[in-house]
């Protein structure tokens, strides 16, 4: 008899000691549903070591994977989905790095894409100078927007007909500036690294994020009387943009001509199916400070745009651009009372 009683509390010790699993995730749902994509939530899961999701075309017989999601992560972006469809996703915990101690696979969720509605090619481009008195080192910012189900950007090319960039003052793995993306799931910030001269005329910027890797890359150039800025997007297999807005901020880099007058930046982009969009932008340079002085005190309207880059009558309950004969830009929303 007491050889039973001892051998019974043992078996079930070593069962428990085998058997245990981590956390269940739990508080699954889903965002930012697109014809294409979808962004999967859930509430973090404490001690654990990593994720993996499967989802699939609702009532489907298999499932596609992502692994490999980190301990920090509670978001994860739900790729390559079809248009007007039903799809039903899970999650497992992982409490270690073998996928060994696994939980049982989440309760499910579902979400049905939109049925895909394809928006004009229309990128809205605002250029800027931090100064625009003549002959003088000043910050230049691009700014390029799309809306939701545009066709994707392949290539754009920005040039001036006056101006320049300071190439030659530049050096290898110097820091020039910074660029953001904003998207409608996430914001990138990264700092703007030079990364091959060639004399000083050319030169190859990089893009690290805030870990330190390398995400994109353009080139700058003096070519003619101006300047020009060139780049290509990586295709992501779709041909449509979920939207995003994004600056190219470059510190102290460009010149600005050593005459008074109208500076233009032209603006040359095509997309992944071949639209082509032009923009033309005009900046004011001065050239004393009296003149300047005079400009601000006469400062007068130059053109309205609306947010998909065409010229538009002022207009209530409306975002528009306001563009200035000192050469800046006002974003309005004028509130009809």
């Amino acid at each position: 008899m007491l050889k039973i009683l001892f051998t019974i509390p043992l078996a079930v010790f070593t069962i428990f000691c085998f058997g245990q699993q981590c956390p269940t995730p739990v508080g699954l749902f889903t965002t930012n549903i697109t014809f294409s994509t979808a962004l999967a939530n859930w509430t973090p899961v404490v001690g654990v070591d990593h994720y993996k999701i499967h989802y699939r075309i609702f009532g489907a017989s298999t499932w596609g994977n992502l692994g490999n999601i980190g301990v920090n992560d509670s978001t994860r972006n739900l790729p390559l989905l079809q248009q007007a469809t039903t799809y039903e996703w899970e999650i497992i915990a992982y409490c270690d790095s073998t996928n060994q101690q696994g939980s049982s696979w989440s309760v499910n969720d579902t979400f049905t894409t939109p049925t895909f509605v394809a928006a004009t090619f229309n990128p809205v481009i605002i250029n800027t100078l931090s100064s625009v008195q003549c002959d003088t080192s000043t910050n230049l910012t691009l700014n390029l927007m799309q809306l939701a189900n545009e066709p994707d950007i392949d290539s754009a090319i920005i040039t001036s007909d006056g101006g320049y960039f300071n190439i030659g003052s530049l050096s290898i793995g110097d820091s020039i500036g910074f660029a953001i993306l904003n998207t409608s799931s996430q914001t990138i910030n990264s700092i703007l690294k030079v990364g091959f001269i060639a004399g000083q005329n050319y030169a190859l910027i990089n893009s690290y994020d805030s870990t330190g890797t390398l995400i994109g890359f353009f080139s700058i150039e003096n070519a003619g009387s101006g300047i020009k800025v060139s780049s290509t997007s990586p295709n992501d297999g779709n041909n449509y943009t979920s939207g995003f807005t994004s600056v190219i901020h470059f510190n102290n880099l460009f010149l600005t001509p050593n005459y008074a007058g109208p500076l233009h930046f032209y603006t040359d982009i095509e997309s992944e199916l071949n639209d082509q969009f032009y923009d033309t932008s005009t900046i004011i340079i001065l050239c004393n400070s009296t003149e300047i002085a005079e400009s601000k005190s006469e400062k007068k309207l130059v053109v309205i745009y609306d947010i998909y880059g065409r010229k538009s009558k002022q207009i209530r309950n409306k975002v528009l651009f306001y563009y200035f004969s000192d050469g800046t830009i006002e974003k309005k929303i004028i509130i009809k009372k």
